[in-house]
């Protein structure tokens, strides 16, 4: 889609149309959703696409110089904007443009990181800057100082937050990996959850992505440009991103999406952060994960 310049922000101040928008993928169809004013007044009437990579399960409107995200207010996935306000200036992510909530929506407005998602072809088929970005994010977080960070991520967070979705039948075992219930498996998300609760591994706290898969990091071709998705930032173990970096690695090359890349190896991605692979770790994290 090719966007078209964008108009002075102060006709759409006064352009009735400029408050409205088509909503979104699993959003209801043929009702559009209103933008609050400050939204509006940055990018009401502008052209946008929908971007659909992620299971966030937020409304994501992709414009020129932004991105817009929808989502019902006051839920987990809303805690981004203090994330991002946090890390500004740490960390190269998205600057919050503005935030409003409206008619029980979270509307969030943030500038659009320019560059390449590691997922794009280019990309993976140069192993060697495919991984050096990943390394190049995770020593930047790492670099952060975890004390200075107020959002603990660690095993008493989230064991505590899954089995709220456990208990709420909010698990659906069809979306997890096919190897983790069944045959060979756990018999179901509650036997899963027990698992975690009773085999916790020693935590080694630093900052974490928690959401550390190869689209949302940016590359220009030469070296890491941005981090996006940064709502489940926070102190956690360091394993938590490996495992997940891993995980997006191997997916993303061994024809999981269905193309191959056999001179992609995602244990590289542990040499290049001198950091051995453990395989029990590994392991427990990407379990955890099935239950978000």
């Amino acid at each position: 889609m090719k966007l078209l310049c964008r108009p002075s922000r102060y006709l759409a101040l006064y352009n009735h149309k400029a408050y409205w928008v088509r909503p979104p993928e699993g959003y209801e169809r043929n009702k559009p959703m209103r933008l609050p004013e400050s939204i509006a007044a940055v990018v009401g009437g502008l052209p946008y696409a929908r971007e659909d990579i992620g299971m966030s399960g937020a409304g994501v409107l992709v414009y020129e110089d932004f991105v817009l995200k929808m989502r019902p207010e006051g839920g987990h996935d809303t805690s981004d904007t203090l994330v991002l306000r946090f890390l500004e200036g740490l960390l190269p992510v998205p600057k919050v443009i503005a935030q409003e909530n409206l008619n029980g929506m979270d509307f969030l407005l943030m500038e659009r990181l320019k560059g390449r998602m590691l997922t794009d072809a280019s990309i993976l088929e140069k192993p060697s800057l495919l991984i050096g970005c990943m390394a190049e994010a995770l020593e930047r977080l790492w670099a952060v100082p975890p004390e200075k960070v107020p959002f603990p991520r660690t095993l008493d967070v989230d064991l505590a937050y899954v089995a709220q979705r456990v208990e709420n039948g909010s698990v659906n075992p069809s979306e997890c990996e096919p190897e983790t219930f069944g045959p060979g498996g756990f018999a179901s998300p509650e036997a899963l959850l027990n698992y975690l609760q009773n085999n916790r591994p020693e935590e080694d706290l630093v900052l974490t992505h928690g959401d550390f898969c190869l689209p949302n990091l940016l590359t220009d071709g030469k070296r890491l440009t941005g981090m996006i998705d940064v709502g489940d930032c926070g102190i956690a173990d360091r394993y938590k991103d490996l495992a997940l970096g891993w995980r997006s690695l191997k997916h993303n090359t061994d024809g999981h999406y269905g193309l191959f890349y056999p001179d992609v190896d995602p244990d590289d991605l542990f040499r290049a952060v001198g950091i051995p692979k453990d395989e029990e770790k590994l392991r427990y994290y990407l379990l955890l994960d099935e239950l978000f």
